[in-house]
């Protein structure tokens, strides 16, 4: 039996189909979406790495990206959501493909300041967001208005923390049809906080992908942060909180590293639960943008203290100095940003690790933690703080002698022995991994080991990495490892 005819007859009737089954994840996808977007934002293009990303969103496939700090993982949702907008008010953009009338992203933040600047950052595109978290429902409730019903229409991102997702007010939200059918993804940024946090003081974290399955069916996620270990025990266990299974979302992974971040290790002399840091006192003859982490809020309290006593009297150790931690009213962490961002007399900000996460503070040139990174992950996202468009970025690190002999110990016994060392001598644990990258011989090279960093990423073709490229991988390392520092700065007791 001749075929022709019968395939002649599929085509006749299937061939309509065909023809308007549109891919944006292709070359006439991404060249339609560059054109969206230019014409929505004419002084910005998208990089190369985020069509490919948005473009697998809006086939509705899931997306988990994975780039370096200041590298606009924010850019995976807001151009989503822009993109989405312009189909829905002209469809002839895009004949076939189907956005509600009013679409909208929800997001979820682990941190109140990433949200606040996130909702900033959208009110600058034009883009309508809405903040909603214990302080912002409490402040509403004062003014009389209610967050939720404000949220249903008109919204088109979303900002919640984890803990909203549970709340009675979003699950009313959900039951409300005009909202309900308006969600077109789920946004998580900074998901290696799913099992850091997830599984210890908030467990909120832990229900996101609980909550996904009460959207709209196909709804895709987004996925955002610049540290996913390359672990597969510890990745797994985030998809797994995401709801997403390997090799059914699309994994965009770039590297992490941050080449023009200059990496540097000093001894802490001083007791970390004293009163006195000397190693410190150089920052204040000095005029960079410096962001000081401590661990506790104990300890970014004792470091403002140390370094007033330690400024001139005509000077404004109020305004030089500042302190971010969460028992400020959010109003003054808020005021303490934009200080930091506007006032030249603003200089420090003392901070916990509240300021670690996500947030773009584009004046920041000198990065310091005092004490070991607590994890991994904050080892790369503190220097990530510090910009790139900022004269020879830098992150320092003051650790002990005895932390560092501990980690030396570590790397050379087996979980089991450290486990045993840690419940008998009741000292602080710490995490193989930071081990690691404290004794371990060039700290970046440490860093493109944990996190599986490829050894050279696919160049972006946008105009504004072709002008000014990022910053490549050096031929010699500049880390205090390969290159011992000789500094004034250096304390010697």
């Amino acid at each position: 039996m001749n075929p022709l005819p019968l395939l002649f007859v599929v085509l006749l009737l299937y061939g309509p189909l065909v023809a308007y089954s549109f891919t944006f994840h292709s070359h006439v996808g991404f060249a339609l979406v560059r054109k969206i977007l230019l014409a929505a934002l004419p002084t910005f293009e998208p990089h190369t790495y985020q069509l490919d990303g948005v473009c697998k969103v809006l086939d509705k496939i899931d997306l988990v990206a994975v780039t370096r700090t200041g590298s606009g993982k924010t850019g995976f949702l807001f151009l989503t959501i822009l993109v989405m907008i312009a189909i829905a008010r002209d469809p002839s953009l895009c004949p076939g493909v189907k956005f509600p009338k009013d679409p909208a992203i929800v997001v979820v933040c682990p941190t109140n300041s990433i949200e606040q600047q996130m909702e900033q950052n959208m009110a600058k595109l034009g883009i309508h967001a809405l903040m909603i978290n214990s302080d912002t429902v409490t402040a509403a409730r004062i003014r009389g208005e209610d967050l939720w019903k404000k949220a249903r229409e008109g919204i088109s991102m979303l900002i919640l923390g984890p803990e909203q997702l549970i709340s009675k007010g979003f699950q009313d939200l959900l039951k409300c049809e005009a909202f309900y059918d308006r969600v077109c993804a789920l946004g998580v940024d900074e998901i290696h906080l799913l099992a850091m946090w997830g599984l210890g003081f908030r467990k909120a974290f832990t229900q996101i992908g609980f909550m996904r399955a009460r959207f709209r069916a196909g709804i895709p996620i987004i996925g955002l942060t610049a540290t996913l270990l390359a672990d597969p025990t510890i990745a797994d266990a985030i998809f797994d909180f995401l709801s997403v299974n390997r090799g059914e979302f699309y994994l965009l992974r770039r590297s992490n590293a941050r080449h023009d971040i200059q990496i540097l290790f000093r001894t802490l002399y001083s007791g970390i639960d004293g009163l006195y840091f000397p190693e410190l006192a150089w920052v204040l003859r000095n005029s960079d943008k410096t962001l000081i982490f401590g661990a506790t809020i104990s300890l970014v309290f004792r470091i403002k203290i140390y370094l007033d006593s330690q400024c001139a009297e005509n000077v404004d150790r109020d305004l030089r100095i500042r302190a971010y931690h969460s028992i400020n009213w959010p109003e003054e962490n808020l005021e303490t940003i934009e200080l930091f961002k506007s006032n030249p007399g603003c200089q420090i900000i003392v901070c916990t690790n509240g300021l670690a996460q996500g947030n773009d503070i584009s004046a920041v040139k000198t990065v310091i933690q005092v004490g070991e990174p607590e994890s991994a992950e904050m080892f790369v996202q503190k220097p990530g703080r510090a910009r790139p468009n900022a004269e020879n970025p830098r992150a320092i690190f003051y650790i002990s002698a005895l932390r560092v002999a501990k980690a030396i110990k570590i790397v050379s016994q087996s979980d089991a022995e450290n486990a045993a060392d840690t419940k008998k001598d009741g000292a602080v644990a710490m995490d193989r991994p930071v081990a690691e990258i404290i004794s371990g011989r060039c700290k970046p090279f440490i860093q493109d080991k944990l996190y599986g960093n490829p050894i050279s990423d696919i160049p972006c073709t946008c105009r504004t990495c072709v002008a000014l490229p990022p910053a490549s991988r050096p031929i010699s390392g500049r880390c205090s490892d390969c290159l011992p520092e000789v500094s004034t700065e250096v304390y010697v007791p």
